[in-house]
C-alpha cells in the first residue's frame, strides 16, 4: 500500500530511484535530485538529502529484491510458512523446513555475489554473510520482510532471537506493512494441519527447491566462468612475467651498449685532442721545413 501523505509518496519515489543505483552513484545523484525539486518543494529537498547512503550489504539486498525478485519472494514466502506453522508441524517437519531456509538463503548469498559482479561492484565474501543474514532476518520476522521488499535498505538487518531491529533501516517513506495480518495467523491457537495447509507447504517447498536448483545452476555458471576467467588471469599474469623479464634483460642490455658508447666517447675525444696535436706538429714541422729550404736556397 503507498503511502497516503503526498510528502511520503515523493519521498518514497525519489529513494525507489536512488536505491536502485550503485553506492559509488548514490551521493552525487541524491544531492543533484534534491537541488532539483528545491524551488518548488523545500522540505522534500530536505528530506531528500537526508536519505543515507546504503551500505554495501543493504545495497546487494535493494538490487536483489530489483533483479532477483522471485527468489526473494520464495525466501520471504518460506520464511512466512516456518512463522505461520510454528507448533504446528512436528519437529522432523520444522527441521526440513529449517534445511530449506538455509540452503535458500545461502543459495541467494550466492547468486547476490554474482550480481554484484553483473552491476559492476563486486563484493568481498563478508558482505555476502551480511547479506545472508539479512534475508534471515527477513525470514523470522514480518515486518523485516517487508523492510527488505521496500529496497530502500540503509543497513544490514541482524535477528536476535526471534526480533529484529528496524530503527533507520529503510529509508524513504513509511514501510508497508502486510505485518499485521500474519502475526495475527501465527498467533492462532496450535493444531494440526490440515490437508489443505499441508498441501500449500508442500507447494511452497517445491517453489523453493526450485529455486534452490536455480540459485545453484547460477551459483555453478558463476563458478565456471570465474574459473575460466582465473585461468585467463594466470596466462596474462605468465605473460606480463615473461614480458617483465625480458624488459629486464633488454634494460640490461641497454645499459652495457650505453655504457660502451660513453666510453667509445671518451675514446674518440682523447683520440681527437691527440690528433690536432699532431695536426699542430705537423703543421709546425713544415713551416721549419720551409724555412730551412730558403735558407739552403741563400747559401747556393
Amino acid at each position: 500500500m503507498p503511502p497516503a501523505d503526498p510528502l511520503d509518496q515523493a519521498l518514497d519515489e525519489a529513494a525507489t530511484a536512488l536505491y536502485a543505483l550503485r553506492p559509488d552513484e548514490f551521493t552525487a545523484a541524491r544531492n543533484a535530485r534534491a537541488q532539483t525539486v528545491a524551488a518548488d518543494d523545500r522540505e522534500l529537498a530536505a528530506r531528500i538529502r537526508e536519505l543515507r547512503r546504503p551500505s554495501p550489504a543493504a545495497w546487494l539486498v535493494n538490487q536483489l529484491v530489483r533483479h532477483r525478485p522471485v527468489e526473494v519472494e520464495a525466501v520471504l514466502d518460506l520464511g512466512a510458512e516456518a512463522r505461520e506453522t510454528q507448533g504446528r508441524f512436528d519437529a522432523t517437519e520444522l527441521a526440513e523446513l529449517g534445511r530449506q531456509r538455509r540452503r535458500l538463503v545461502s543459495a541467494l548469498a550466492h547468486e547476490a555475489g554474482a550480481l554484484a559482479e553483473e552491476l559492476g561492484s563486486p563484493v568481498r565474501t563478508p558482505v555476502l554473510d551480511e547479506v545472508a543474514q539479512t534475508l534471515q532476518a527477513a525470514m523470522s520476522d514480518a515486518a523485516a520482510a517487508d523492510a527488505v521488499r521496500t529496497g530502500r535498505l540503509v543497513r544490514a538487518l541482524e535477528a536476535v532471537g526471534v526480533e529484529v531491529d528496524l530503527s533507520d533501516a529503510v529509508a524513504g517513506g513509511p514501510v508497508p506493512s502486510t505485518a499485521p495480518e500474519l502475526h495475527a495467523r501465527a498467533s492462532e491457537a496450535p493444531h494440526r494441519p490440515s490437508a489443505a495447509e499441508s498441501k500449500q507447504a508442500e507447494a511452497a517447498r517445491k517453489h523453493a527447491e526450485r529455486t534452490v536448483a536455480t540459485a545453484e545452476e547460477r551459483a555453478a555458471e558463476a563458478s565456471a566462468a570465474l574459473e575460466a576467467l582465473d585461468a585467463r588471469l594466470a596466462d596474462a599474469d605468465r605473460e606480463r612475467r615473461d614480458l617483465t623479464s625480458r624488459r629486464d634483460e633488454l634494460d640490461a642490455e641497454l645499459r652495457r651498449v650505453e655504457t660502451e658508447i660513453a666510453e667509445s666517447d671518451r675514446a674518440t675525444r682523447t683520440l681527437t685532442r691527440e690528433r690536432d696535436r699532431a695536426a699542430r706538429d705537423a703543421e709546425a714541422a713544415e713551416v721549419d721545413a720551409d724555412e730551412a729550404r730558403e735558407a739552403l736556397e741563400t747559401l747556393e
